[in-house]
């Protein structure tokens, strides 16, 4: 197989072995080649460590605060849910605070959080217990590792049907 090239009124012919060395410069490259075929992972490694590792601590800060947060808002639902389903203002006092403590040490908050909870509970009315009253209950959580502040709030009527 022969292959013509032609460059200003010269034509060179190449025949295939010719054509096959004509790129080489020595012997020594393709050891070379060899040797250099792991380092791209190991640079790869070296170089993708400090840029995840921010991303990584990122991602598992955000599913902690909305875990929280998801937590609160079950925690505030139930309290409230406790509060008017009560036959009076003294016992919906103590199961709303009841319902408070055990709740959020069911749902996995630490001692730090419970003792940073801040519940408060408003009526519509003058009289809470009243059937068809709304009840708004808004809780307020701080967490000690990220020091934010989660506050949630649920509302109920009280049933005419209690």
């Amino acid at each position: 197989m022969m292959l013509v090239l032609r460059r200003r009124h010269k034509t060179l012919r190449w025949t295939g072995k010719e054509r096959a060395d004509r790129g080489r410069v020595d012997n020594g490259s393709a050891d070379k080649e060899r040797a250099d075929r792991g380092s791209a992972s190991v640079e790869f490694v070296i170089l993708a460590i400090p840029l995840f590792l921010p991303i990584l601590i990122y991602i598992t800060q955000f599913a902690d605060v909305s875990a929280k947060e998801i937590n609160s808002r079950n925690l505030v639902r139930e309290v409230v849910r406790a509060y008017v389903t009560s036959e009076d203002l003294g016992q919906a006092e103590s199961r709303a605070n009841t319902t408070l403590q055990y709740g959020a040490k069911r749902m996995g908050f630490s001692e730090e959080e419970i003792s940073s909870m801040k519940l408060s509970i408003t009526c519509s009315a003058h009289r809470c217990l009243e059937e068809g009253e709304r009840v708004t209950a808004h809780l307020e959580v701080t967490s000690p590792q990220t020091h934010r502040t989660i506050e949630v709030s649920a509302q109920m009527y009280v049933s005419p049907w209690q």
